[in-house]
């Protein structure tokens, strides 16, 4: 119940007579269902329930009743299996005002107390926005990790993105229990590799058993390997657009109390963890309009920006204060 009352209180501060729906399909956790609906009710909001497909590909479209509804709510809860927060549909919505908490995936699980939304979100936004900041007035990059990762590549002109979980003001869009802060690199700039060795996110059930490298030139995906590539390289022909091989996102996770498990949102969020994207990076400060965006989570990883290290797996750079 306090969990709940976080979510519903923090982070999307629901009114009384509000519309509040909550975005589910066929595998949505139907205890997380009840826990939200109950929650709203007693806040004397309105729960509507809108079920849709079961999507394979992440940032997939609602059908256009649902995409409408999202609209004229005052606020949503994507709950779907598959994450579809990038899509047209919640884009609009957001514009239309809409508060929105992508939350694909969430377990009951996901709400126990010390887990990833037993956190005080407000405290935590001070920690993402210094390092949104700090991608914001860095000109280069650099991601490692004990593992192998070794990337480099441009933020020049990009603002950081600031995932904090609040989305109290009207068309605020937020992800709890996602944690992050993170920017899409430029485009053509990245080299490297990056060693996969927690997640490939909707693709296949997670964690990992064995890692998959990424091999990047130029800010392009130019090699896959490992024997859980096929998890990637299968999405990748599912979605069928030649844009998805763009390296759309480099983002640190700031969640203290996530862990790596298999619900994605968490996975993502957790302190210590770097994620990079393929596909699709407008949200993120990018050009590259692709299909999809598929994000993949590396463990242990350190940032520099402008060649000093500002977050070592989870720790803060003593010079960057928060508060």
């Amino acid at each position: 119940m306090a969990t709940v009352a976080n979510v519903l209180d923090r982070c999307l501060a629901v009114g009384r007579g509000e519309e509040v729906v909550l975005l589910t399909d066929a595998e949505t956790d139907p205890a997380v269902v009840a826990a939200l609906a109950a929650g709203i009710e007693e806040r004397d909001a309105v729960c509507v329930i809108a079920r849709v497909p079961r999507y394979q590909v992440p940032g997939s479209e609602p059908p256009s009743s649902v995409g409408a509804l999202l609209a004229e709510a005052a606020a949503a809860i994507e709950l779907t299996s598959t994450f579809i927060g990038s899509s047209t549909a919640r884009q609009e919505a957001s514009r239309a005002g809409t508060r929105y908490l992508a939350m694909p995936a969430v377990r009951a699980s996901t709400f126990r107390t010390g887990g990833p939304l037993d956190v005080d979100f407000d405290e935590l936004r001070r920690t993402v926005e210094v390092l949104a900041a700090a991608w914001a007035g860095a000109d280069t990059y650099r991601i490692t990790s004990p593992a192998g990762t070794d990337i480099t590549g441009s933020v020049r002109g990009r603002g950081g993105r600031a995932l904090h979980g609040i989305a109290r003001e009207p068309g605020a869009y937020m992800a709890p229990p996602d944690v992050e802060a993170g920017t899409a690199p430029v485009e053509g700039s990245t080299d490297g590799v990056v060693v996969i060795d927690a997640d490939l996110l909707f693709m296949g059930v997670g964690p990992l058993p064995s890692p998959v490298a990424l091999t990047f030139r130029g800010g392009q995906l130019v090699d896959i390997a490992g024997e859980q590539a096929g998890r990637l390289t299968d999405m990748i022909d599912r979605v069928a657009d030649p844009r998805m091989s763009n390296l759309a996102e480099v983002s640190v996770g700031l969640n203290p109390n996530g862990r790596v498990c298999g619900v994605a949102m968490e996975t993502e969020s957790t302190l210590g963890t770097a994620h990079i994207a393929l596909g699709n990076s407008i949200a993120y400060g990018g050009t590259v309009a692709a299909a999809a965006h598929l994000d993949c989570v590396l463990r242990a990883a350190t940032l520099y920006l402008d060649g000093r290290p500002v977050l070592v797996e989870g720790a803060l750079a003593d010079d960057l204060e928060v508060g």
